[in-house]
């Protein structure tokens, strides 16, 4: 009992095997800390930050979180997943994850008994979940950029689960439209955005939906006018995902895909408090068109 005390009090008396053992068998049987002696401690598992742009979609997540955790006097530990290892040697009552990579998924999975929150439904079976429709909001931009007139539609798109589904759903737009899927050209970001610009510019298309959050529209903006010296929206439109702050004073102000980013934090971090473990929930939010100047609307006689 005094090891476990001292352990749960933070004591450096404790050796790491030790600490690891006692975290191990806590996890497996349940035990909690008495939450009103101490404050709730949540782990934030997140990209390191060079794989990260300010504005970007992992940064914007994490500061709305923490903002979120500070609000209600949470303890937030920030675990990157470059050092993933150390979520199995710390004490916490939850964990909210905006990380994708395979090792951290698995070990993730691993816990027990904690309440784990995962905004992306890709493993809804195994956490919490606060997501988007990937589909949906593909079907959202395709219809958005057929009903402006367009028919020869480019998708630059995450080569991820997430930036697959947002491609299946512009093509299930045109198919809803009665457009040939021949007329859609999809590319993965793996390719350097100078090429799949070039291809875009090759192949006619009259527009382009840049997917993501994490500010390749804007480098796709500015590769289409500085290199390719194409004006935008008169020779070709251009839409992405909002990124607040930068996407309206851009040249054009850009057409996005707005995320709640502010309310998914705040739904996880809701849900993370809660100590739910038995009942997983899955919340779907909903995403919407910001217009602006960079879509122009095609005329047909």
């Amino acid at each position: 009992m005094g090891t476990v005390s001292r352990m749960f009090n933070t004591s450096g008396l404790i050796s790491s095997d030790t600490k690891s053992r006692v975290l191990e068998a806590a996890r497996e049987l349940g035990f909690r800390p008495r939450v009103r002696v101490r404050n709730r401690q949540i782990a934030l598992v997140t990209e390191p930050p060079e794989r990260t742009l300010m504005g970007g979609y992992v940064n914007t997540v994490t500061q709305h979180i923490c903002h979120a955790l500070s609000r209600v006097n949470a303890d937030i530990t920030l675990i990157t997943e470059d050092r993933i290892e150390n979520l199995a040697d710390s004490w916490f009552d939850g964990v909210i994850g905006i990380a994708w990579d395979e090792r951290t998924v698995a070990m993730l999975k691993e816990i027990r008994n904690l309440p784990v929150v995962w905004l992306s439904d890709e493993h809804s079976p195994s956490f919490h979940t606060v997501y988007l429709d990937a589909v949906e909001t593909g079907r959202l931009a395709g219809g958005y950029l057929i009903g402006k007139g367009h028919r020869r539609i480019a998708v630059i798109h995450e080569s991820d689960y997430t930036g697959g589904r947002r491609m299946r759903g512009v093509a299930l737009a045109l198919a809803d439209a009665g457009i040939d899927a021949s007329n859609l050209l999809a590319i993965a970001h793996t390719l350097p955005l100078n090429q799949a610009v070039k291809q875009v510019i090759d192949a006619g298309c009259t527009a382009i939906w840049v997917t993501g959050e994490d500010l390749k529209v804007l480098e796709v903006n500015w590769i289409l006018q500085e290199l390719a010296g194409k004006r935008i929206p008169h020779e070709i439109s251009l839409m992405g995902f909002e990124n607040p702050g930068i996407a309206e004073f851009q040249r054009p102000s850009l057409t996005t895909i707005a995320s709640p980013l502010q309310a998914m934090a705040e739904k996880a971090v809701a849900i993370v408090l809660s100590g739910e473990t038995a009942t997983l929930q899955k919340v779907r939010m909903e995403v919407q068109v910001i217009e602006r100047n960079s879509v122009r609307t095609i005329t047909t006689r």
